[in-house]
């Protein structure tokens, strides 16, 4: 009984909308998810070990796993107090989904190429998660860091934050992340954009941990100088859970003072944070 109800939940997590995602009318309520998923890509489809991926967790990051809610189709495993699903779909995520989002993917060469050959994805979520971002999304990157380690996977997609990240990629951020070291690439998309001779940079995904997105816009700085800019205001704005506020500054040093101010975003829907740089 218990293992059909787990089929019957992971049939239902894939039923309400899973592979909807909205990639120019992007939201960016400043609300945690109650849930974090996404989607491992397998270039062959039968090639996911179940077992392997649970032994990993135990050995290799040392997490208690309740692994007694399992089927052929997935499993539900009780990590802590989190319920993690995990489906195997035996065909590839469909209407070009993932490829047509690997476009804005600069992080991934030739990802457009390489990720139309995926032939099967597992859907991996934390269902409950809300409770605390960042020690779930540091969880999040463990599960899927062993789930492509053992399986043929390409690298994983999150639609809902606009990723797709190659293997080697996701695993090398995963291998050097700390409490204090956040893997951020695998968690947060910057956009860069390039506009009668100025640069921008946004977030994306910065709403999933309870706060507004940034953005940088028309500055004369280099799109590396402003992508390590973001990604050290983002870092801190996480690590520390800091509420920025239009009116204050932020800057990386004691000297630095950037001026904050929140109005219509320039690269997505609703209100964003404009950091003067």
């Amino acid at each position: 009984m218990k293992k059909s109800l787990t089929i019957i939940l992971i049939i239902g997590i894939l039923t309400m909308g899973l592979f909807s995602f909205f990639k120019k009318e992007k939201k960016i309520e400043s609300n945690t998810n109650s849930a974090i998923l996404g989607m491992v890509l397998l270039e062959e489809p039968k090639s996911f070990d179940l077992n392997g991926t649970v032994n990993e967790l135990r050995t290799r990051w040392k997490l208690k796993v309740n692994d007694n809610d399992t089927g052929d189709l997935g499993a539900v495993l009780a990590i802590g107090e989190y319920n993690v699903a995990i489906a195997n779909i035996p065909a590839a995520i469909p209407e070009g989904e993932v490829e047509k989002t690997a476009e804005y993917n600069y992080l991934w060469e030739n990802g457009v190429e390489e990720t139309s050959k995926h032939k099967g994805h597992i859907v991996l979520s934390i269902m409950n998660a809300g409770k605390n971002a960042v020690k779930e999304n540091l969880l999040y990157s463990k599960i899927a860091s062993a789930v492509m380690n053992n399986s043929k996977s390409l690298g994983i997609y999150i639609g809902g934050r606009t990723l797709v990240l190659k293997k080697d990629f996701y695993q090398e951020n995963v291998e050097m992340m700390t409490e204090e070291d956040l893997p951020l690439y695998n968690w947060i998309y910057f956009g860069l954009k390039k506009e009668n001779g100025k640069q921008s940079v946004y977030t994306y995904g910065l709403a999933d941990f309870g706060k507004k997105e940034m953005e940088i816009v028309e500055s004369e700085s280099s799109i590396e100088e402003l992508n390590e800019m973001m990604f050290n205001l983002a870092h801190y704005v996480i690590a520390y859970n800091v509420t920025l506020k239009d009116g204050e500054t932020i800057g990386i040093s004691a000297e630095q003072k950037l001026k904050i101010s929140e109005s219509k975003g320039k690269f997505l829907d609703g209100s964003t944070l404009k950091i003067e740089y």
